[in-house]
């Protein structure tokens, strides 16, 4: 008879807990095991149960229902189809329905004033033209920029405004469209807002998947609101590089000396405790990172996998046909980087 993956954890736990407070707190087996008895306890006490399989949304399972003829209904589009329009605009996302684009992935910003807009942040410097830490203006400023100042697709939507995040949500439940929102401020504020947002909103909890790259954030809104579903979003060396592409994230020579150590743990972390401890339906992973084995690991534990960001054709493919997940993407049939390889879209 197989051992649960789940119950080889938690022992795994309990012995990794008990060999670090038996090297570096007591040499007593027996209180060792004891202190680590207390604390795997104390997080099955704090820990937010997932919202139960059977409550998630028909919208939102769809979108693992790969289906090789349409690999649109797996789709689900980043910062809300910047390939096609300007990103995280109404206008985008406009453009995502007329698609047939299932799903999207926008990103949170918080105002000094505690307005939620859409703006993939922390600076406005990317694509308004304005200047300065989001947190930090007030939404009368961010308002009166144009969303499409540095964006690629500003030949084709010359002015667009900043959406809130309520005329985002409205215009998602609307359209029966699934949509992720990526959290990225002050977890308190974030939680209050979104919980709010859902009780306004009611069809989001059929139509919403809040994650961020940030557990502590997550758990806050779980805790706040325990029937919001939830996904943490993942990649590799995220304290350490700013990007993917090899960009030191940190100046200080101490935060680049204790950064990789500190991704390891967090690493750790994602593996053996951040699923469990904050409940979560979803882990977005980056897609450097996914695997046959790591969906196989996830599924076991009754977490899936969503990729992003996949653009390369080929890419997408061995996602979606040969792992079956859904893909975040920046568009469809964007141009490839490798030679002879293109992308057919029903």
């Amino acid at each position: 008879m197989l051992i649960p993956q789940k119950v080889m954890l938690l022992f795994g736990n309990v012995f990794v807990l008990w060999l670090l407070i038996n090297t570096f707190i007591t040499d007593s087996f027996g209180i060792a095991l004891v202190l680590s008895a207390i604390i795997i306890g104390g997080i099955q006490y704090v820990r937010i149960p997932p919202v139960h399989h059977s409550k998630i949304s028909e919208s939102i399972e769809a979108l693992f229902k790969v289906d090789q003829a349409n690999h649109i209904k797996s789709t689900i589009f980043h910062k809300a189809g910047g390939y096609h329009a300007p990103e995280n605009t109404l206008e985008a996302i406009q453009k995502a329905i007329s698609l047939g684009i299932p799903a999207v992935e926008i990103d949170l910003e918080i105002t000094s004033d505690g307005v939620g807009v859409l703006l993939h942040g922390p600076d406005l410097d990317a694509t308004t033209g304005g200047h300065g830490r989001i947190s930090k203006l007030t939404y009368e400023y961010i308002k009166s920029l144009n969303a499409a100042a540095n964006d690629p697709n500003k030949d084709k939507y010359p002015s667009v405004r900043v959406p809130t995040i309520d005329e985002c949500l409205r215009l998602c439940v609307e359209n029966n469209l699934v949509v992720f929102i990526d959290c990225k401020s002050d977890a308190q504020r974030t939680a209050k807002m979104i919980t709010h947002l859902y009780q306004k909103y009611p069809a989001l909890y059929g139509l919403g998947v809040v994650c961020s790259f940030y557990p502590h954030l997550i758990y806050s809104v779980r805790q706040a609101d325990s029937n919001i579903v939830t996904g943490v979003t993942h990649r590799s060396f995220y304290i350490t590089l700013a990007g993917e592409d090899g960009v030191e994230r940190n100046k200080e020579l101490w935060k680049r000396i204790l950064a990789p150590f500190a991704d390891a743990v967090l690493d750790w972390a994602h593996t053996f405790l951040i699923w469990f401890l904050c409940g979560n339906s979803f882990f977005l992973c980056s897609k450097n990172k996914i695997s046959r084995d790591l969906k196989s690991f996830y599924e076991n534990l009754g977490v899936r996998l969503v990729a992003w960001t996949v653009n390369e054709p080929v890419e997408k493919r061995w996602m979606l046909d040969h792992l079956g997940i859904p893909v975040i993407t920046d568009g469809l049939n964007m141009p490839s980087a490798i030679p002879g390889q293109s992308e057919k879209t029903p």
